[in-house]
């Protein structure tokens, strides 16, 4: 396969990318967030969505229900989510987010925030303009590609 100057940009990208995300990833877990990535989604799922079942919950995060359910039962333990039985069908089981899980998100995202623009601080203005505008046309033509 011949490397078009486009190929050895795509590449370059992919290991700029791939270092740039493991390195945040890596910071974002040992900051004291309090929370780690998998309860952090879940809470964020939950403040948008208002209750979720745990097979809603596993569908989003595309894992087993079981797997949901021991991280459901360590944030219900830590008061950070509720559990309500749906009034109809007893079997179903609501989760949404507590007062305090909705204090420690608010929390979470706030140093989660902080890091995130610890690493964007090295670019100046123009770039980080740049920078979104790109992203968000990634984003938006991948959302036509779905359609």
């Amino acid at each position: 396969m011949e490397r078009t100057p486009f190929t050895v940009l795509v590449e370059r990208l992919e290991h700029a990318f791939s270092l740039a995300v493991r390195k945040l990833a890596a910071d974002l877990t040992k900051e004291e967030i309090g929370l780690t990535k998998p309860q952090f989604f879940i809470l964020n799922l939950l403040s948008k969505r208002g209750k979720c079942t745990v097979s809603e919950l596993a569908d989003e995060m595309f894992v087993k229900p079981s797997a949901i359910t021991t991280m459901i039962d360590r944030l219900y333990k830590s008061g950070f989510v509720l559990r309500e039985r749906d009034e109809e069908d007893r079997r179903v089981v609501y989760i949404q987010l507590s007062e305090k899980g909705r204090h420690m998100l608010q929390h979470a995202r706030a140093e989660r925030r902080k890091i995130i623009e610890r690493y964007l601080s090295q670019l100046q203005l123009e770039e980080l303009e740049q920078f979104v505008h790109i992203i968000e046309k990634i984003v938006a033509t991948n959302e036509k590609e779905e359609k």
